[in-house]
């Protein structure tokens, strides 16, 4: 991607931009419309009906919220688990869990990279161990989708029929 000799031609500079292309439109596409897509209330205060769950949303219901507002925005628990059950987490919130994950993606082409580069062995073991990662998050998220959020949203829907049962 980089003109030779800019420093930048190397694996690590091209993987910083393939990053770059996503970490941008992501962004981007989170503040206009991703951040509001699984809120339970709309900004009146009316209930909404959330037809769309985010990563970024899952992960903060998953104690993210709690952390990040305890350790840098200084939010009491009570707080945090509201903003967890409503799924209204603020842009700020999003920032710097962004920020995070920007950190985390471009630290580890070195503290993983050069390792894999000068050992067979430890490439052989992160191949592994991330196909294993991909696999175990990815039918976990699959299961979510599939039965937790899916009844939480048919129950929903039938609640009054199944009621009357």
């Amino acid at each position: 991607f980089f003109v030779p000799g800019s420093g930048l031609d190397s694996v690590v500079g091209n993987a910083t931009v393939l990053y770059l292309l996503w970490w941008i439109p992501y962004v981007c596409f989170m503040l206009l419309f991703g951040i509001d897509l699984p809120k339970k209330f709309k900004y009146d205060g009316t209930p909404n009906n959330p037809k769309w769950d985010t990563v970024f949303h899952s992960t903060m219901r998953q104690g993210a919220c709690i952390l990040i507002g305890r350790t840098f925005r200084g939010r009491s628990k009570r707080e945090s688990l509201q903003q967890m059950e409503e799924n209204n987490f603020d842009l700020v919130d999003f920032l710097i869990y962004m920020g995070f994950h920007m950190i985390a993606a471009l630290s580890a082409f070195y503290l993983i990279g050069y390792p894999c580069f000068e050992s067979q062995k430890f490439h052989l073991f992160m191949l592994i161990f991330v196909a294993w990662l991909a696999v175990t998050r990815g039918s976990s998220r699959y299961t979510y989708y599939t039965t937790k959020m899916y009844s939480r949203a048919l129950r929903k829907e039938f609640a009054d029929q199944l009621e009357e049962k």
